[in-house]
């Protein structure tokens, strides 16, 4: 425990020196190197003291992390198991909920089509010629049919969600869009590692438009 604290009484200051510090001439320039090897010794100085302290936190971390695996991960795996099976029950019902609207709809919109032909169809025999193109023209309207859900709502039971992405089937049409203006060039991200690799191999060479070589000192 003394040798902790005198440890981290000796990093504090040079840290606090190291603060100090500036390089402005010759003189200070060597100062500060003589600092920076100091700190290169005090870092050896800490990981000595306090790596034997993370090590043993770590394997006692390690233990009780397994012991509670061996319980949990399988807990989790039935759970999971569960309610996928509950989420492709809950999505085949979703696909004939919709299904039984698309069809109650359909009949619903024949039925308006004939009730609107069959108006049509009254008006002209009574010499309504007008009326009778006036309802034929007009604008159909069939209500929206809703079909209620069948799953049983469940406290505190599995949420599903729906979740939308977007998928890039043309990158050049894509490049097209946002050179036209049509789309965001923030839609487009370049492949940094890739041109990172270029640049690495050409330096001051590379030309590709839109892109420079840079570089900095480490």
């Amino acid at each position: 425990m003394e040798k902790t604290k005198e440890v981290e009484t000796k990093a504090l200051t040079i840290v606090e020196q190291a603060k100090s510090v500036k390089v402005a001439d010759n003189q200070s320039y060597t100062n500060a190197g003589i600092l920076w090897k100091q700190i290169g010794d005090m870092i050896k100085e800490v990981k000595e003291t306090f790596d034997p302290i993370c090590e043993a936190a770590n394997k006692a971390h390690k233990e009780a992390t397994g012991k509670r695996a061996k319980f949990l991960n399988p807990l989790v795996s039935a759970q999971k198991s569960i309610k996928q099976l509950m989420s492709a029950y809950d999505a085949e019902q979703e696909r004939l909920r919709l299904e039984e609207e698309r069809r109650l709809f359909e009949i619903a919109r024949k039925q308006e089509e004939e009730r609107r032909l069959m108006e049509a169809i009254a008006a002209e025999e009574a010499g309504e010629i007008e009326e009778a193109e006036t309802i034929i023209e007009e604008q159909e309207y069939v209500p929206p049919v809703v079909v209620q859900k069948s799953i049983p709502k469940m406290e505190g039971g599995p949420v599903y969600r729906t979740i939308w992405s977007a998928e890039v089937v043309s990158i050049k049409d894509l490049c097209r869009a946002v050179s036209e203006g049509k789309a965001s060039p923030e839609l487009v991200l370049p492949n940094m590692p890739a041109l990172n690799k270029l640049a690495v191999a050409l330096k001051d060479t590379l030309q590709i438009p839109g892109v420079k070589a840079t570089n900095r000192r480490v």
